[in-house]
């Protein structure tokens, strides 16, 4: 029996040794794919930094063109109550 222990023991240590490098290019690559997650990531923050500034710009542009056009509407009203 000590003889077939052995021989597991044997085995796995070989086994061991043969996935030892498999394992160095695993930790390898998890780091790159971690590093590119990273890089992902800032990459979508600064697009939604962008969006976020954007949205302001379209809104505030949108805004003065209401207020522009009320002023318009404004002026046509007072025209027409002269003419009237």
């Amino acid at each position: 029996m000590a003889e077939l222990e052995n021989l597991v023991l044997e085995h796995l240590r070989a086994i061991r040794g043969s996935i030892e490098p498999l394992d160095r290019k695993v930790e390898r690559l998890e780091a790159k794919v971690e590093s590119r997650f990273d890089h992902v990531e800032a990459r979508i923050d600064e697009l939604d930094t962008r969006v976020t500034g954007l949205t302001h710009a379209v809104v505030a542009a949108f805004g003065a063109l209401g207020h522009r056009l009320d002023d318009h509407e404004r002026r046509i009203a007072r025209i027409d109550a002269e003419r009237a």
